[in-house]
């Protein structure tokens, strides 16, 4: 199967990568430090508008991700089509 027939088959998911292990540690530190910060909160409904603020950080954080990727994507195939085009 050729790669466009994998990600026309869905055998492609250009969004799932693996993470370096600079990333994993960042992500598992900031996770940490999210469970600390929810459990000195003693009011419930604080402690609600802080785990909606963290996931509204996470939704930004996945669109910032996906604009980079559509950015990076539409890049790469300019320079494609200026590699091929014959002046």
């Amino acid at each position: 199967m050729t790669l466009l027939e994998d990600f026309y088959f869905g055998n492609i998911q250009p969004c799932e990568y693996e993470q370096s292990a600079e990333v994993r540690r960042k992500l598992s530190a900031m996770e940490a430090f999210e469970e600390k910060l929810k459990s000195k909160v003693p009011d419930d409904t604080l402690r609600n508008e802080v785990e909606q603020a963290f996931g509204k950080q996470t939704e930004l954080i996945a669109l910032c991700e996906r604009d980079a990727y559509l950015a990076g994507f539409k890049l790469g195939m300019r320079m494609m089509i200026e590699v091929l085009h014959k002046p």
